[in-house]
C-alpha cells in the first residue's frame, strides 16, 4: 500500500463549466537526466484548464519503492519565448519547438516561467503513484521564482517528478512536502535555483529527477 499526500483543491470546487471543458493528455516520459528518454508503459497524466486556474493529475509507475516521490508543476507563461531565433541559438536546442529545463531555469523572466510543489508520495513495493492537484491563477505553494500563473488558458505546463531516495525515519512530513529535504547537496543540479536548494534539509540520500510529462498548448501540439 502507497502512502500518499497530495495538495489539492476538491474537484467541487471546480465549476460545472470547468468541468465542461475537454482536459489534454500528455504521454509521462522517464527525465532526461536519466539517459535516454522513453514513454513510461501504462501511466497517464491529464490537464484541465478552466476559467481561472487549472487541474492536473498523474498517474505512474516503475518508481522505486520506498522512495519519497514529489510531483513538480512547472508554468510557462510565455511558451512563445521559447522559440525566439537567439534563444534556440544560444541555448544550442536540439528541438528548437521544445520549452525545456534550460528555458525555465536560465531564461525564467524571459518565458515567465515559474515552478512550484504539487504532492508527495512514499511510494509502495507496486511502485506506482497517484497525484492530483489544483492551482488556481496567481502565486504557487512553494514557488521558487514568484512568477506565479498567469493566464492558465495561455501558459504551457509540466509535471516532474523528483525521487528523494529511501524514507528517512522521522522526515516523513519534511521529505514529502519539499524539493530536496534528505538530500545531498551535490545531487541538487547545478542550474537550481537558490529556492529549490533551500527547501529542505541536507542529508544522506540521492535526488533524482525520474519523470516528466509535458502539456503544449492545442495549437502547438497539432
Amino acid at each position: 500500500m502507497k502512502r500518499i499526500l497530495t495538495t489539492c483543491t476538491c474537484l467541487t470546487a471546480l465549476t460545472t463549466a470547468a468541468l465542461a471543458e475537454t482536459p489534454r493528455n500528455a504521454i509521462v516520459n522517464t527525465h532526461p537526466s536519466q539517459g535516454e528518454v522513453t514513454a513510461v508503459a501504462d501511466a497517464t497524466a491529464q490537464l484541465l484548464v478552466h476559467d481561472d486556474g487549472l487541474f492536473v493529475s498523474l498517474d505512474t509507475e516503475n518508481l522505486t519503492p520506498d522512495h519519497v516521490h514529489t510531483l513538480w508543476l512547472v508554468v510557462i507563461n510565455n511558451p512563445a519565448g521559447c522559440f525566439d531565433a537567439a534563444a534556440v541559438e544560444a541555448q544550442q536546442k536540439v528541438n528548437a519547438e521544445d520549452c525545456n529545463s534550460s528555458d525555465v531555469l536560465l531564461r525564467t523572466d524571459d518565458v515567465a516561467a515559474d515552478v512550484g510543489y504539487a504532492g508527495g508520495v512514499i511510494v509502495g513495493e507496486d511502485g506506482k503513484a497517484s497525484f492530483a492537484f489544483h492551482q488556481e491563477e496567481g502565486a504557487l505553494s512553494g514557488a521558487w521564482f514568484g512568477t506565479g500563473l498567469g493566464d492558465a488558458s495561455a501558459a504551457e505546463v509540466h509535471l516532474v517528478v523528483n525521487d528523494h531516495g529511501p524514507l528517512i525515519a522521522g522526515r516523513e512530513r519534511a521529505m514529502i512536502s519539499s524539493y530536496r529535504d534528505g538530500c545531498k547537496d551535490d545531487s541538487i543540479p547545478g542550474p537550481m535555483p537558490a529556492a529549490a536548494r533551500a527547501d529542505g534539509a541536507p542529508g544522506p540520500n540521492v535526488c533524482r529527477l525520474v519523470q516528466t510529462a509535458v502539456f503544449k498548448l492545442p495549437e502547438q501540439s497539432s
